[in-house]
């Protein structure tokens, strides 16, 4: 991949909603094909989800930031606070990354780590003690990125219908 401009990373805002959503239902739909059942979406999955961003990025305890090369949306994160199990003591709030995608597969290394550097520090001042990121397992190019960027693989899951 040529080298391009560092993208500008901020807190998204309304006028964001609908890109990030957008970009999100994008990469779902890759995903689907390698866990049929499990990455199927709502028949009203882009307005449960549009509501659910806007919400979370209103939210003061939660984190969203749109990584933008000029006008053009190149990757976002998504992340809320929980408690992990009862059975581990953490030391703290998890900070539970749901979305994070970039528009370029390729692009992990640029908005990708952008948005990694960007979430860090805002995370660990919203209280969390620890980040946890989604990635699907056939998903090469984020999981190496991800390895690479410090984070190490703690669980997978496997799925199989059950009627």
């Amino acid at each position: 991949m040529a080298a391009q401009e560092r993208p500008e990373v901020r807190e998204a805002h309304a006028g964001d909603v609908e890109a990030i959503v957008a970009l999100a239902e994008e990469r779902r739909a890759a995903y689907r094909p390698h866990a049929p059942g499990f990455w199927d979406p709502a028949p009203d999955a882009r307005d449960r989800h549009r509501a659910r961003v806007a919400r979370l990025a209103a939210d003061p305890r939660a984190l969203v930031l749109a990584a933008r090369r000029g006008p053009r949306l190149s990757g976002c994160l998504m992340a809320v606070l929980g408690p992990s199990a009862e059975v581990y003591a953490p030391g703290g709030p998890l900070a539970y990354v749901e979305d994070f995608w970039v528009a370029d597969p390729g692009d992990w290394w640029g908005s990708g780590a952008a948005l990694i550097e960007a979430a860090r520090p805002r995370l660990a001042a919203l209280g969390a003690v620890r980040m946890v990121v989604e990635s699907g397992g056939h998903d090469a190019a984020k999981r190496a990125f991800l390895w690479r960027s410090g984070l190490s693989l703690a669980a997978e899951w496997y799925h199989a219908p059950l009627r």
